[in-house]
């Protein structure tokens, strides 16, 4: 059966996704997955429902969720001056003026995360990928439980030094190591609840994970900037991000490795494998960290869907291929080279729109009150679970939001959250899932 697909559609596909993403992407807590549900609604108002129309808009979505995350990690996830030291580098300059700043090194990670992700994918990845897909997938499962392994005992104590007495720093130091061991076996709990407990019903299945991630990583450190009625200082807004070329090097490479991880083997993240690489490429000093999260966070979330359209090796990673992948399969080259094309022109489309949209808001922070701000924004994430996943959805919200602010109690790792994927999956691996949701009195 002969079809065409016109490069001027995929392009108009594409731009449309592009600024259906830079619309939704600031929210806090809205996770890629979550934005692509609504991506999947919004394509058949958009393109006319073309079976080719989905994934070039998904596509062109993604890679500007890649870029325009940025603002909500930098503007609106600000704790109080107690946690000063223990911020992430983009918050720490957004307290010290340069969030735009911030906001710069991340895109270059990304732009040049996402020139290498397809450089690499066109030339030598079209014989690559497959080779290495048939070697490691029988060995997927052994990978995640070595990462899981290593984030814990790549955890090392930031308070350890503070004590005054050897008890107390002993305490400190093994405060944060239990604390990411709750953090992670409590959000494990909720995702078994989430998943098996029938407490979202099966219509809305989509979102059940919505409630958490939300919970998780957008609300706690919302309410957080409620609760310390920050001010911010005046943000410098110039275009210009200048730093040492051995820290966008350094940072690109840990970042493209650890997004390449993390695009590759199945439930491990972002945020996991930037881990990785910021260990195997050795990355230091907060320029090349930021730099590295643009890279890992572009590399991982577009790389996961850009394999969908390899269609010799057929990889579907992460939970955007899968609504994706349930709507289309590549048929020929030209589409996987297509999206190639796409990626790169909503890359460069989305660097702008995220430079130009963190001006505005860097102005608008200092003109607005932030904690005004902060619960207008609360108030939307509530309302957006409340309708996707209803009552039992708050519940699930409630309870998540309690073990973020945890996280942030503990000083321990965010990541660890992702117990919620984690637990669930390995324990089903390993046959014990019966047994758990048994203890848990879901059956």
């Amino acid at each position: 059966m002969e079809y065409f697909i016109s490069p001027i559609d995929v392009i108009l596909w594409g731009l449309m996704g592009a600024g259906l993403g830079i619309a939704l992407s600031w929210i806090p807590g809205l996770h890629v997955a979550n934005l692509m549900i609504l991506v999947l609604y919004a394509t058949p108002l958009f393109t006319g429902g073309s079976e080719y129309a989905a994934p070039y808009f998904a596509l062109g979505a993604v890679v500007a969720f890649s870029f325009m995350s940025s603002i909500a990690s930098t503007y609106l996830s600000v704790s109080d001056e107690s946690m000063m030291l223990m911020l992430f580098p983009s918050q720490r300059y957004l307290l010290a003026g340069r969030g735009h700043r911030a906001v710069l090194l991340y895109c270059i990670g990304a732009l040049i995360g996402l020139l290498f992700l397809v450089a690499f994918m066109t030339t030598a990845g079209v014989v690559v990928m497959p080779i290495i897909y048939n070697l490691f997938s029988p060995y997927y499962w052994f990978a995640l439980l070595a990462v899981v392994l290593f984030m814990f005992l790549s955890e090392w104590p930031k308070e350890s030094d503070l004590g005054r007495s050897g008890l107390e720093r002993l305490w400190l130091a093994w405060r944060q190591i239990l604390g990411g061991i709750l953090v992670f076996f409590a959000s494990g709990v909720l995702g078994f609840y989430a998943t098996y407990s029938g407490l979202i019903k099966l219509e809305v299945s989509f979102a059940r994970l919505t409630p958490l991630f939300i919970g998780f990583f957008g609300l706690p450190w919302v309410l957080r900037n409620i609760i310390s009625r920050r001010t911010l200082p005046p943000q410098d807004t110039r275009h210009v991000a200048e730093t040492a070329p051995s820290a966008v090097v350094n940072g690109a490479a840990s970042g493209i490795i650890g997004g390449g991880i993390a695009a590759f083997f199945p439930i491990i993240t972002g945020g996991m494998g930037a881990l990785i690489g910021g260990h195997t490429a050795s990355s230091r000093g907060d320029d090349a960290f930021l730099i590295s999260q643009g890279a890992a966070r572009a590399v991982y979330y577009t790389g996961a869907l850009f394999f969908l359209f390899h269609p010799t090796m057929r990889v579907t990673r992460g939970a955007v291929a899968w609504l994706v992948g349930g709507l289309y399969t590549p048929k020929a080259w030209i589409e996987f080279y297509y999206g190639a094309a796409l990626i790169v022109l909503v890359a460069g489309a989305s660097l702008l729109g995220t430079i130009y949209m963190s001006k505005a808001v860097a102005k608008l922070l200092t003109r607005v009150s932030y904690a005004k701000i902060s619960a207008v924004v609360a108030v939307f994430l509530v309302a957006l679970v409340y309708y996707l996943t209803g009552l039992n959805g708050l519940l699930l919200l409630a309870a998540a939001t309690a073990v973020g602010f945890a996280a942030m109690v503990f000083n321990t790792r965010l990541s660890y959250c992702l117990g919620a994927l984690i637990l669930p999956v390995l324990l089903n691996v390993t046959g014990y899932t019966d047994e758990v949701l048994t203890v848990l009195g879901i059956r």
